[in-house]
């Protein structure tokens, strides 16, 4: 899901990914799908640094950027989004891929047979989707980033291991005998991505993709073989690492559960998609 979100949103944003999830945040904190009517709830540039792990200055710098793109506006309690960004073409798309990957992941979740919650019987608003992507989105950025440091590093070491283990994450047989730690996937079911593809999927400058790639690499995330990339398992079954796999994976749980409250049909999650399921990236 996060490398549909990424691929969509870090275009809409020249490249920029820390814009556009600084982005997503106050989109989110203004209260995507409120209602008409509804008061935006503002958020400081000081929580937006914390709640990012970002610098003050860093911060202050993207929000005055965003603020002179007319994506988001100054208020006396903060910043909040502008009235009219979904009238961006780049905007509602980013939207649009969030919401529907966040359905195709229901979906892929109840194939797997992962237990789903009880869903609450009222009409259904495609907000309630576009904030759970977004949700998903920055609750594994904020719970990783004691691991990556940075929100790049994360956003390439997860589409490494999207295309490395795609072989593995679409088989049901095969997920369920790899999805514990102590089932280590073999070589063989695993395919090395070139960094170039990497970068073309992210929409980054190759350039760009190639430094990050370097830094990844001499971390110990990420291994060179066979003429691409694999994320390094030793580091991945790392009992830290583990440990924040499995909030990760709590934070999931309780992000389905509030858009069970909210009214997704869990019980018929193809019948919320806007446009259909998104196709897979494309890594060969």
């Amino acid at each position: 899901m996060q490398t549909s979100i990424l691929s969509a949103g870090i275009p809409a944003f020249d490249g920029d990914l820390d814009r556009f999830g600084i982005f997503a945040l106050i989109v989110r904190q203004s209260g995507l799908g409120a209602g008409e009517g509804a008061t935006p709830a503002a958020i400081s540039i000081n929580s937006l640094a914390t709640s990012l792990s970002r610098p003050f200055e860093t911060m202050r710098r993207h929000v005055n950027a965003l603020i002179a793109d007319g994506l988001c506006m100054r208020t006396s309690a903060g910043v909040i989004a502008a009235p009219g960004y979904l009238e961006r073409p780049a905007i509602a798309r980013t939207l649009q891929v969030t919401h529907d990957s966040f359905v195709r992941i229901v979906e892929d979740l109840i194939a797997f047979d992962q237990p789903m919650p009880m869903q609450r019987r009222i009409a259904y608003d495609p907000s309630v989707s576009v904030r759970a992507g977004a949700d998903m989105m920055l609750a594994v950025a904020d719970g990783n980033m004691v691991l990556h440091h940075q929100w790049m590093n994360l956003a390439l070491f997860s589409t490494v291991l999207c295309a490395a283990m795609r072989d593995v994450t679409y088989d049901p047989i095969l997920a369920r005998l790899y999805a514990t730690a102590t089932n280590v996937v073999p070589d063989f079911l695993c395919r090395p991505v070139r960094p170039s593809v990497v970068a073309r999927t992210l929409h980054l400058p190759y350039s760009t993709a190639q430094r990050r790639i370097a830094q990844i690499v001499a971390g110990g995330t990420v291994t060179k073989a066979r003429g691409g990339l694999l994320p390094a398992q030793a580091w991945m079954n790392a009992p830290d690492v583990v440990a924040v796999s499995t909030s990760s994976f709590h934070n999931i749980r309780r992000i389905l559960g509030v858009a069970a409250a909210a009214g997704f049909p869990f019980d018929n999650p193809a019948s919320a998609y806007l446009v259909g399921r998104p196709p897979r990236a494309q890594f060969d």
